[in-house]
C-alpha cells in the first residue's frame, strides 16, 4: 500500500509537471540564467508544515534546493498568508509562495510545483463524498489556513466549519461527531493516519476530492520572466530526476 502511495503521490508529481511549462513556455527559446534576474525576493504566507518560517516547512527546502542546483538565489520573509498576498500585490516582492488554484489570480506567471490530492475523511458507516455536490446537506471541516473553491465555501447547502491547522485536530473533531466530513491534505492526512490511527474514520483513497495545485507566483515583468522560465526548466528536472518528490512526499 505504501509503495502504491508513493506510486500516486509521484503520478501527480509528474501530471503537474505535464502542464507547468504551459504558462512560461512561450517566453523559453531566448531564455537563459545569464538573462534572468537571479536575486529575487519572495514572501511566503504561514501554511502548516509547508511554510512555518523563513527556515522551516518543505517549499523552503524546495527554494533552499534551488538555491543549490541553479545561481538562483533568494531573500524569503514570511507573514500571516493574507498579509504576504497583500504585500505582493502591493509590489513589495519579486515573488509569492504559495499559490494554489483555489486562490484569486495574484499574477499570470506562474512557476508550477504541485499537486496535493484532498481526501474526504467521515465516521465509518458513512458516505464516503467524492465531489464537492456530495457535501450538500452535510457540516464540513476546513483546515483552518488552507483555501478551498468558492463552489465549496460558497455554496448555500454546504455548511462549512474553520478548525485548527493540523490534521490531528481536524480528525479528531471528525471522530467527535463535531462535523459530518473533515477535508485534509494527503501528506497531513496519510502522515497522521500511520502514527495516529483513529478508530472509525475512513476515506476513499481512490477518489480523492479535489486537488490543489501549487505555484510560486512573480511579478509579471520583464525582468522576471526569463526566472520563472529558468526555474520552471530545473522543477522539471527535479520530477524527472525525482528530487521533487522526495522534498514533497509525506
Amino acid at each position: 500500500m505504501k509503495a502504491w502511495r508513493t506510486q500516486l503521490w509521484s503520478l501527480l508529481i509528474v501530471m503537474t509537471g505535464i502542464f507547468a511549462g504551459q504558462a512560461v513556455q512561450a517566453h523559453a527559446p531566448a531564455c537563459s540564467w545569464d538573462t534572468s534576474q537571479t536575486h529575487i525576493s519572495i514572501v511566503g504566507g504561514v501554511l502548516g508544515n509547508l511554510i512555518e518560517s523563513p527556515t522551516e516547512g518543505t517549499y523552503v527546502k524546495l527554494l533552499e534546493r534551488l538555491s543549490e542546483r541553479t545561481p538562483m538565489r533568494y531573500d524569503l520573509e514570511v507573514h500571516s498568508d493574507k498579509r504576504a498576498q497583500r504585500h505582493f500585490t502591493d509590489k513589495h516582492y519579486d515573488a509569492y509562495m504559495v499559490w494554489s488554484n483555489f486562490d484569486p489570480v495574484l499574477s499570470s506567471l506562474q512557476v508550477r510545483i504541485s499537486g496535493r490530492p484532498i481526501y474526504a475523511f467521515v465516521q465509518e458507516g458513512q458516505k464516503i463524498p467524492r465531489q464537492i455536490s456530495d457535501l450538500e446537506g452535510l457540516t464540513v471541516g476546513l483546515p483552518f489556513v488552507y483555501s478551498f473553491p468558492k463552489e465549496l465555501t460558497e455554496n448555500p447547502a454546504i455548511h462549512t466549519m474553520r478548525l485548527a491547522e493540523t490534521a490531528a485536530s481536524n480528525l479528531d473533531a471528525l471522530s467527535r461527531g463535531r462535523v459530518d466530513v473533515a477535508l485534509v491534505a494527503s501528506g497531513d492526512a496519510l502522515a497522521f493516519m500511520r502514527e495516529n490511527p483513529i478508530k472509525g474514520l475512513v476515506y476513499d483513497e481512490d477518489h480523492p476530492i479535489m486537488t490543489k495545485e501549487t505555484a510560486l507566483v512573480l511579478q509579471d515583468h520583464e525582468a522576471l520572466r526569463c526566472t520563472a522560465v529558468m526555474l520552471q526548466q530545473e522543477i522539471e528536472a527535479m520530477r524527472a530526476d525525482g528530487s521533487l518528490a522526495r522534498i514533497l512526499a509525506p
